[in-house]
């Protein structure tokens, strides 16, 4: 039995070097505050989750909502933030005394 390819619909990707060219300029234009850009998102977000938990939690406490498996995501959405968060800053912090510790 033949297989045939299904490379009929499937769209071809094209100027795939270019892509990554132009990436990699930029990140070497950049690279100051690409970190700080990386933290203060992840940072953002960690906030935005705490800040949608606590509405919710007034919203269920005044019955306002209904849906519990809206809470739920939402709480999910909170524990990945901070775990992000915290994974994040722990890296930093290791490298950070890592590099205090080379010595000259």
């Amino acid at each position: 039995m033949f297989i045939n390819p299904i490379t009929t619909g499937i769209p071809q990707i094209q100027n795939l070097p270019s892509m990554f060219g132009e990436q990699q300029q930029q990140n070497n234009t950049d690279e100051t505050s690409a970190f700080s850009d990386i933290f203060s998102q992840i940072y953002n977000e960690y906030e935005d989750t705490q800040t949608q938990l606590q509405l919710d939690s007034v919203g269920l406490i005044n019955g306002e909502i209904d849906d519990l498996s809206t809470i739920y995501n939402n709480m999910t959405k909170a524990t990945i933030a901070v775990e992000t968060f915290v994974a994040v800053k722990n890296a930093t912090v290791q490298a950070y005394n890592q590099i205090i510790q080379t010595q000259m």
